[in-house]
């Protein structure tokens, strides 16, 4: 199903697709991060607990919680860049991905929009993400950067010239 609506949107909107499922997703992230401000309210501390007064990987994982077994993936946040305005992600069993195999790029447009938005939530900023490793690619994960924009645009342009991941994380630095 994933698949078909991916292709259909693409056979619509062609390159624009990839930011119509972008901010789909970021869209979709903000709404879910207000439910579980809510939610958090209610379960552990009324009006004196604000969600930005939490551990960011507790709030992360909160929220990908139902996503992923909903059955969007499992994934895994890494906040030790975050001195530096970055947050690394990497996915597994991406509902996207899946159809595509050997993609000529990154598919999973969608889910860079989610954690851009769902982090821009947490961290009280605009945030932007991109995928620098795709499994449609042959990966065995899919993998993003989350952070400032200009960093993020930088971490694009490497990956559109071919630089490996391990090196447009490390260039980050």
């Amino acid at each position: 199903m994933i698949g078909g609506l991916y292709q259909s949107l693409v056979n619509l909107f062609g390159d624009k697709s990839r930011d119509l499922f972008y901010r789909t997703g970021y869209e979709w992230a903000l709404q879910d991060m207000v439910m579980l401000n809510q939610r958090l309210h209610d379960e552990i501390g009324g009006a004196n607990v604000d969600l930005w007064q939490m551990d960011a990987k507790f709030i992360m994982e909160s929220w990908w919680t139902p996503i992923g077994e909903a059955g969007w993936g499992r994934c895994t946040f890494n906040f030790a860049a975050q001195s530096q305005g970055l947050v690394f992600v990497e996915l597994h069993d991406s509902a996207v991905a899946a159809p595509f195999a050997e993609a000529e790029a990154p598919v999973c447009h969608l889910y860079s929009g989610l954690f851009a938005g769902a982090l821009s939530f947490f961290e009280r900023t605009e945030r932007h993400a991109v995928e620098i490793q795709c499994h449609a690619q042959g990966a065995a994960s899919c993998q993003f950067i989350v952070g400032p924009g200009a960093k993020i645009d930088a971490a694009e342009a490497m990956r559109v010239k071919g630089t490996p991941p391990l090196e447009i994380v490390s260039r980050l630095h």
